[in-house]
């Protein structure tokens, strides 16, 4: 049976060995994640002693007694951080000559090093602590007449003198408080740091079984600690409920649950654990949090950062911010019971179906740290903590939940998480969802307005209203909408397919209709057409209309991104969702034949005719390509020029269209009047910034270089000597000069300029 003891009270009935099997201490380690729990422990610790209104507890501690020495099995790291605190407060506080003696009866056995450091730091303690001072307690220990400098190889002694520096630097100021800290630390009546010894003799702890469990110097992970205070939380308290089989199904059935979606190669699922019970923990934070400014206070965002990240969580933070109440605990248990449930037999369409998007969301909020994960987990625990369900699901429940999945996570993808206020928002707007719709999903959604759905993207509440009132119109609608809302591409966004099917003078859809246009824009928008080499997506567009949307400064022709819902939104859902475009899209996929969509991208762009720059772009794709971010950039309103961009801006490289145009029939020209002007085109001049040109080059011209640039509607040639000085250009007919002439005209051909 455990007793909830302090260090102090510890020691007045044990010595403490750390025995010779444990590993060395670590928490003074200075790599990344032990740096964060180093801090975050001492930070605690100074909370709870400066505040006499403060405790916290620190799970447990297993060891067992022989002859009145307590042999750690577990609780090393945490006794050796509290003994090094109250080292530190005696040292500091003048109480070392009453502490000496009891602090001797902890031990370390692991090296001989270790344990004469101990010893010698009880022995020559005067003078090394000072209260205020911000020199490094390390530096002071190390310069000390009695420190051996091999004690600075063991792994221990290093990482017990970086505790001691992070110790200084967070309590140096409260050791002016002189003995009355020293009297806090070590009070019996509120201590501030309490833990629950386990003595495992009373459970026969065998050798064999203390080996097997000190393996590699292994303590119990993060989990085992958590879930020991989250029993003795749930046992203390009198409002928390929980079903007789929630310990025991931890063990069983929810355990197989994550082995099942381990990694492979890995045999422990403790941080799958701890990564679910951190994931409800943050619902239940951003649930509390205000979300009308822009962003979090530092305090929120660092706490909602902590869950998020599965960085090390002290267990008084889960106390302090209620993290696990009743209803939470039971909503766990609904939801791990039906992962089970749904994974154990899968039957039926809807079962398997709903397990496909339960794993999906499950299994992304376990790996990934984002807050698209966690909106989506969130979405599948808001609905089970709404439900309040008992017992296995049937086969109309389910079809509810995987409604209720389907259109939240329809409207989590389609919203842009880029920061953390952005997640509390979906957590609050989520909550109100469920409230307005939960339980008979369809029906309820098909009665309200987008506006009482908070936060989520207003294209897509207005979509997922409209479906569902077709669907309670005419269920047959749910299998066309389904067929396509699992597209790659469209993310449940569908509503452009609706609108292209909606008669133009009323509210009704033609199924047929909307089933021609999503199947052939559900091949336009595949992986293997949306962005071909050649660009025949693209290239059939600008064949129908100027498709093309603004993006700053600049025009996109769109990229194949999938990065985020910020991306598509600035990419083909602009063309989605913008009327003018997206008749120019209907326009194209009436022209198509369904099966044949490639070969009808084809034809298009070969029957193309258009009277403008477009033309250009139509019939040579190689100025699409050389658009790395796929934008390009206008001259001015009349489209003097097209400038090629290579990023972004025009501060980066870029090619000017006329001249790479001209650039690119020379390039590829078999005919025998370019053949002479081929041989003597050295490059294309492309450039960065706004105060040079790009052009062509040809060398050797009468000596020097040709350059030919496109300026003010018109093909302009220069003539540059050896050193780049300009130079009168006196046009000689020659075979050049004809077929410049020749390539010139074409080009003007290709195009019309606009009135």
């Amino acid at each position: 049976m455990s007793v909830k003891q302090t260090l102090w009270q510890l020691l007045d009935n044990y010595n403490i060995e750390i025995p010779i099997i444990q590993r060395d201490y670590a928490q003074g380690r200075t790599d990344a994640k032990v740096t964060q729990i180093r801090i975050d422990f001492v930070q605690n610790l100074h909370a709870m002693v400066s505040n006499s209104g403060l405790s916290q507890d620190l799970d447990f501690i297993y060891g067992s007694v022989k002859n009145d020495t307590l042999v750690l099995l577990d609780g090393q790291q945490r006794l050796t951080t509290l003994f090094l605190l109250h080292w530190y407060v005696a040292a500091g506080t003048g109480a070392m000559s009453e502490a000496r003696n009891k602090l001797m009866k902890f031990r370390y056995e692991t090296r001989v090093s270790s344990r004469e450091f101990v010893e010698s730091l009880l022995d020559f303690s005067e003078g090394l602590v000072v209260a205020g001072t911000d020199e490094d307690l390390s530096k002071k220990i190390i310069d000390a007449h009695w420190f051996f400098s091999v004690w600075r190889n063991d792994p221990t002694v290093q990482s017990m003198l970086t505790m001691l520096d992070e110790i200084h630097r967070v309590f140096r100021c409260n050791l002016l408080e002189g003995r009355g800290l020293w009297e806090k630390l070590v009070c019996n009546d509120r201590p501030p740091v309490t833990f629950h010894f386990l003595n495992m003799q009373e459970f026969s702890l065998t050798d064999e079984l203390y080996i097997k469990m000190n393996a590699r110097g292994r303590p119990l992970t993060e989990f085992e600690n958590f879930k020991a205070w989250l029993q003795s939380y749930v046992d203390k308290s009198d409002d928390i409920k929980i079903s007789d089989s929630f310990w025991s199904s931890m063990d069983k059935e929810w355990t197989d649950v994550f082995w099942r979606l381990r990694d492979k190669g890995e045999y422990e699922v403790d941080d799958l654990f701890l990564r679910c019970f951190k994931s409800i923990a943050l619902i239940n934070v951003a649930k509390t949090l205000n979300t009308s400014s822009k962003q979090l206070d530092l305090k929120d965002d660092q706490l909602v950062a902590a869950f998020r990240d599965n960085t090390y969580v002290p267990t008084q933070v889960y106390n302090d911010n209620k993290c696990f109440i009743e209803g939470t605990l039971n909503a766990l248990s609904v939801l791990l019971s039906l992962l089970h449930q749904l994974q154990a037999s899968v039957t039926g369409t809807i079962g398997a179906e709903l397990w496909g998007q339960c794993k999906g969301v499950f299994e992304g909020v376990l790996r990934d740290k984002g807050y698209l994960e966690q909106a989506r987990f969130c979405a599948l625990f808001v609905y089970v903590s709404g439900i309040k369900k008992t017992g296995p699901w049937n086969e109309d429940e389910l079809l509810e939940l995987a409604d209720w999945l389907g259109v939240a996570l329809r409207m989590i993808n389609n919203t842009a998480f880029d920061i953390s206020v952005n997640y509390v928002r979906a957590v609050h707007a989520l909550v109100g969802m469920m409230d307005l719709i939960g339980g008979v999903v369809m029906n309820n959604l098909a009665e309200i307005e987008a506006k009482d759905i908070r936060y989520f993207n207003e294209t897509q509440r207005d979509e997922e209203i409209l479906k569902a009132r077709l669907v309670v119109g005419d269920p047959s609608w749910r299998s066309l909408l389904r067929s396509y809302e699992s597209h790659e591409y469209f993310y449940g966004q569908i509503g452009f397919l609706l609108e292209g099917s909606r008669s133009t003078d009323s509210d009704n859809y033609c199924q047929s209709k909307f089933v021609s246009l999503a199947n052939k824009a559900s091949v336009l928008f595949s992986n293997s057409l949306i962005e071909t080499e050649d660009f025949l997506l693209q290239r059939a567009l600008l064949s129908i209309g100027d498709y093309l949307i603004p993006s700053g400064s600049n025009f996109s022709f769109c990229k194949n991104t999938k990065v985020s819902a910020r991306y598509r939104y600035e990419n083909w859902r602009r063309v989605f969702n913008d009327k003018e475009r997206r008749t120019v899209l209907f326009q194209l996929l009436g022209y198509l034949e369904e099966g044949k969509e490639k070969e009808g991208l084809e034809l298009v762009i070969a029957n193309a005719s258009c009277p403008d720059w477009r033309q250009l772009f139509i019939q040579f794709p190689q100025a699409i390509s050389y658009c790395k971010q796929r934008q390009i950039r206008f001259d001015n309103d009349e489209h003097d020029e097209i400038y090629l961009l290579n990023g972004l801006r025009m501060s980066g490289r870029h090619k000017g269209l006329r001249t790479f145009v001209l650039y690119q029939e020379v390039k590829g020209s078999d005919c025998s009047d370019i053949v002479a002007l081929k041989e003597i085109m050295q490059s294309y001049y492309e450039v960065s910034g706004e105060g040079e040109v790009p052009g062509v080059l040809f060398t050797p011209w009468q000596g020097g270089v040709l350059q030919v640039d496109y300026i003010e509607e018109d093909f302009l040639l220069s003539l540059y000597d050896l050193d780049n000085k300009e130079q009168e250009l006196q046009i000689k007919e020659c075979k050049q000069i004809d077929a410049l002439k020749l390539l010139i005209s074409k080009i003007r051909a290709m195009e019309a300029t606009e009135d």
